[in-house]
């Protein structure tokens, strides 16, 4: 069994490291699949800004975890909130043209294993692949237990 930081010595997985200001420390953590780090740097960075909108979905999703990051207040239900079934204890992070799925494996740390753009789920049946890849994923990581938070409101996970 390991541990988040073991799993990114071994390159498991990737830790995001968002662009602080020099007084500003994080208090909460991000993770990510390799698979899910490439698909931001790639087809996320290179995906356009929607109309109506000022900035990219790439921005989008920097910013969010930028705010998480930092410890921003997060609103339950519109910026991230648990994917059903509950059981599962997959959560998701959303900016208005993206979603990022994964877990918290502890307080105060998510682990993104996948995203995919809004308009691929148009219907809440359009998750569960995602869903199950999360929690596919998560049972197979060599991580210490209790993989996951096993809670569903905010003051478990954050």
């Amino acid at each position: 069994m390991a541990t988040l930081e073991h799993l990114v010595a071994a390159g498991k997985l990737k830790k995001h490291d968002p662009d602080l200001e020099n007084d500003e420390l994080p208090v909460r953590y991000v993770y990510m699949t390799m698979e899910v780090s490439t698909w931001i740097a790639i087809t996320l960075r290179s995906a356009k800004r929607e109309q109506g909108r000022s900035v990219t979905p790439f921005e989008q999703v920097e910013q969010r975890l930028y705010e998480f990051a930092i410890g921003r207040r997060m609103t339950y239900g519109s910026m991230y909130h648990p994917l059903d079934p509950i059981g599962h204890y997959v959560w998701e992070l959303k900016t208005a043209h993206v979603r990022l799925i994964g877990w918290f494996p502890r307080k105060a740390t998510f682990l993104v294993v996948c995203g995919c753009m809004k308009r691929d789920l148009l219907k809440r049946a359009d998750y569960t692949p995602y869903i199950q890849r999360a929690v596919q994923f998560r049972t197979t990581l060599d991580l210490d237990h209790p993989k996951s938070v096993t809670g569903v409101s905010h003051n478990d996970v954050l």
